[in-house]
């Protein structure tokens, strides 16, 4: 039986409940935009005309972004801060009411797990990458040996980079055939060591990944636009930061929300609900099908025919979607990779705990083989988190290439984890309570050549008007590009329909 109401001009669909899609419901559904492609508004007529169903196949809403409870304490289980560079994410706290409750980290950096101790971040950093390797020398991260090694940089001759090298642009006729990873280019510049204990758990584990096999125009353009032109790295981003002055710091770039950004959801639910939006969770849409100048979507309870599609879903899972309907996009969707992730966070009695306050927790690179790649002191890090006499601690495992934790039940998981924690920081008690929480297949590996393959989707969807594709897919990783490129897929979608 055919799904759809009368009294709208135009329904549509939003496959996918998390940021991405929410953050499409929204504009399709006439509500104020807060990315800064779309902020100036714009005409809403269509929207207001537009039935819009959000559609998310698991049992609740916010995909990575989760916060939940233990030992009787609200904490983050996924993403616990967001970048204010793009200001869409805070703009959408505000514009929810919840301004007053955003917050900065009450520590700014984090330590580095190297040659056997718990080393801080050294100054002029740029997303790990150095800028100043008198500090990389004194902070001990990278070993004498390494750090000159790094030194070579700007003396040891080779190609200059172009837009292509770094993924940014066009291949050249006569040029390579393939975009160069981010390691290739960093190691040739600053030697393994430099990029093994200190580029790559920061640049890498970004996205759960590693530098040798990412795409340094899509994770971090910021870097990949300062180099273009160059032979060397660190003259080039050392020109990128801000002049020192006797200025006061200036303000953290993070911002999380007392209570969870969980509530960020809750909020942006209650606002598309106040505004007509229909959301349904545990309603997989199983396949979706061309229907005359329309879609037709599958969902196991009711077909449900729309005039229009935003797609906010893994790309994976949007391969077998549109496999049949549009099996160009469905290709390319299939070329990208996943990479899972395990958290697990820990409860302990606080007056046996102690933790270096300086720090918001620690890094462990790749190459000193163990399953935790990173801890966090939440109760450090936001003292919302933190009951009288309980403190947390949240250790993550799983990056791409390294599924050791698929083979572990959440039991060991939580064993093996505690084991490394006590080990690196120090920690002899021992955890009251633990929560396993595992994002299987849930980031997407940039790899050289993404921006061909996001240009080869858009292509695909310019010849289906009425499909638009939204969420993490696409590049950005962080909750702010994932709230921008709902909205502008949404945007997208409205100007297809209004034609």
């Amino acid at each position: 039986m055919t799904d759809r109401s009368t009294g709208h001009d135009r329904v549509v669909a939003v496959i996918g409940g998390g940021i991405s899609g929410l953050a499409a419901a929204r504009v399709l559904a006439g509500l104020a935009p807060v990315s800064e492609q779309l902020s100036n508004g714009g005409d809403n007529s269509v929207a207001r005309r537009t039935r819009v169903v959000v559609l998310e196949a698991g049992h609740r809403l916010g995909g990575k972004v989760a916060s939940g409870e233990l030992a009787g304490q609200p904490v983050e289980l996924g993403p616990d801060q967001f970048l204010r560079r793009d200001p869409s994410a805070e703009r959408l706290c505000r514009h929810l009411g919840l301004g007053d409750d955003l917050v900065a980290p009450a520590a700014s950096t984090a330590a580095v797990w190297s040659r056997g101790k718990m080393r801080g971040l050294p100054r002029g950093l740029v997303l790990g990458v150095p800028t100043d390797l008198d500090a990389v020398e004194q902070g001990g991260i990278v070993s004498a040996e390494g750090v000159n090694r790094a030194r070579l940089d700007g003396e040891l001759d080779g190609p200059v980079l172009d837009a292509f090298d770094v993924g940014l642009g066009e291949p050249p006729a006569d040029g390579p055939v393939e975009e160069r990873s981010a390691g290739e280019i960093l190691r040739a510049r600053l030697g393994d060591e430099t990029v093994d204990r200190l580029v790559d758990p920061l640049l890498g584990g970004i996205n759960a990944g590693g530098v040798d096999t990412m795409s340094l125009g899509t994770a971090a353009p910021q870097i990949a636009q300062a180099l273009i032109g160059h032979r060397d790295v660190i003259a080039p981003l050392a020109a990128t930061l801000p002049a020192a002055s006797g200025s006061a710091a200036p303000s953290s770039p993070f911002y999380g929300l007392r209570g969870g950004l969980s509530r960020l959801i809750d909020a942006c639910c209650e606002e598309l609900a106040g505004a007509g939006v229909e959301i349904r969770t545990s309603s997989p849409v199983n396949t979706i099908r061309s229907s005359g100048t329309g879609w037709l979507l599958e969902t196991g309870q009711a077909a449900l025919a729309v005039d229009g599609i935003v797609l906010a879903v893994p790309g994976y899972a949007g391969s077998e979607l549109t496999k049949d309907c549009v099996p160009d996009l469905a290709g390319t969707l299939g070329e990208i990779a996943y990479a899972s992730v395990a958290v697990v966070t820990l409860a302990f009695r606080t007056e046996a705990l102690s933790l270096p306050s300086r720090w918001t927790g620690v890094l462990v690179p790749r190459i000193e083989g163990r399953l935790m790649t990173a801890a966090t002191w939440l109760s450090v890090k936001w003292p919302w988190m933190s009951g009288e006499e309980t403190s947390y601690v949240r250790v993550s495992a799983g990056r791409f290439g390294d599924a050791r934790i698929d083979d572990l039940g959440d039991e060991e998981l939580a064993a093996r984890l505690t084991s490394e924690l006590s080990e690196i920081a120090g920690i002899d008690a021992g955890p009251f309570a633990c929560k396993v929480t595992r994002y299987e297949r849930s980031f997407p590996q940039y790899q050289p050549g993404h921006r061909s393959r996001v240009a080869a989707m858009a292509k695909a969807l310019y010849a289906k008007p009425g499909l638009a594709l939204a969420g993490a897919v696409l590049g950005g990783i962080g909750i702010p590009a994932c709230i921008t490129s709902g909205e502008v897929a949404a945007n997208r979608l409205t100007c297809d329909l209004g034609r």
